[in-house]
């Protein structure tokens, strides 16, 4: 059986009749506004009837270009991540890019290490999804002179471009519903500090109880030691242990507010009768549940589209004299973990803060 013959630009050239020179601009995303709409269409249609495909390696030799990016999330168990990608993958389909993915399992050591891997093919950017508050790949992206782009978390420096969501906005929103319910006594199951969502997110918790005017002890909040179900189990148990008159609780994700799920049910707690529960992020499924989520809902796909368009103008521009920060607004999705505190919870709750005050 022989091999079918790769169909080259001169084909197409001889097939239309035209120069190849011509045939390659109307193929070029750069150049093809040189030529005529008719003849690019002519061109484009015939390499889809040929079965024309751009030798890539060709391709980055002469545009200094490979065509592809690298993309790094922090955990390929967490289902908020599939959407960003699809959004990611929506816009670079559109101009003939590919993507690398790779996953960092939230340690900082082993995102360097992927992204040197990505530099070292010669990726034209980075989409990175899986930052600390202070992290290494940024500064390696900078002194190699790789378009970067952060999508969800962010670090304190700032100076890099990010598509992220209103973090304390969405809190605000939480609490806000949590009060309209008459809960007061209200916890925080907090992530890791090191990551800008967790800090954020916490910040804006403790800001937005005193605003109304509702202090929060020290047990009120409790850090899990990862972005986890595992970690928000140990976290809410150690939380109930410290906090028996509590009737509510934010976590820092959905997948610790699971953890918290589980561990209400191993001390005999019925969620929302016994303790409201709301997440964060609104990831896939979570109305599959027993107790379906209330959460706060990040707009997952769009994030995606927002941080290749975003890439993609980066790479193009190659202007390293600014950077853009591209802020999207969460909103709250109400499902059946929480609900209005119980009648005779409010009558024990207003004679603790009469003893109290």
């Amino acid at each position: 059986m022989t091999q079918r013959k790769q169909v080259t630009l001169r084909d197409l050239a001889k097939h239309l009749n035209i120069n190849t020179s011509t045939v390659s601009r109307a193929l070029s995303e750069k150049s093809h506004g040189m030529i005529s709409p008719d003849v690019v269409k002519r061109v484009r249609q015939a390499a889809t009837d040929m079965g024309y495909k751009q030798n890539a390696a060709a391709y980055a030799l002469k545009v200094g270009s490979t065509k592809t990016i690298g993309m790094i999330i922090p955990d390929l168990m967490n289902p908020v991540f599939p959407p960003i990608i699809r959004g990611i993958q929506s816009v670079l389909d559109q101009y003939g890019y590919t993507a690398f993915l790779a996953y960092s399992q939230n340690n900082e050591r082993a995102a360097h290490t992927e992204v040197e891997k990505l530099i070292s093919r010669g990726v034209d950017g980075i989409i990175y999804a899986a930052a600390f508050r202070k992290d290494s790949v940024v500064d390696l992206c900078k002194r190699e002179g790789v378009p970067l782009v952060l999508v969800n978390r962010v670090v304190d420096q700032g100076d890099v471009d990010t598509v992220k969501v209103d973090d304390s906005l969405g809190i605000r929103m939480a609490v806000d519903h949590l009060l309209d319910l008459n809960h007061r006594n209200i916890g925080f199951i907090a992530g890791p500090k090191d990551i800008s969502v967790s800090h954020i997110r916490l910040r804006a918790f403790t800001q937005t109880m005193a605003e109304h005017n509702l202090k929060v002890p020290p047990h009120r909040i409790v850090e899990a030691h990862a972005l986890s179900e595992t970690g928000g189990e140990e976290a809410m148990s150690l939380f109930l242990r410290k906090n028996p008159d509590a009737t509510a609780v934010i976590a820092s994700n959905d997948l610790i507010a699971l953890g918290c799920l589980t561990a209400l049910s191993q001390f005999g707690y019925a969620c929302p009768k016994r303790m409201s529960v709301i997440g964060f992020n609104n990831m896939p499924y979570l109305d599959w549940f027993a107790t379906p989520l209330t959460t706060v809902s990040i707009p997952h796909f769009q994030m995606g589209e927002r941080s290749a368009d975003l890439l993609l103008k980066r790479i193009k521009s190659d202007n390293a004299d600014f950077h853009e920060e591209v802020l999207l607004k969460p909103k709250l999705v109400i499902r059946k973990s929480t609900a209005p505190l119980a009648r005779n919870k409010k009558k024990k709750q207003a004679a603790q803060d009469i003893s109290s005050g």
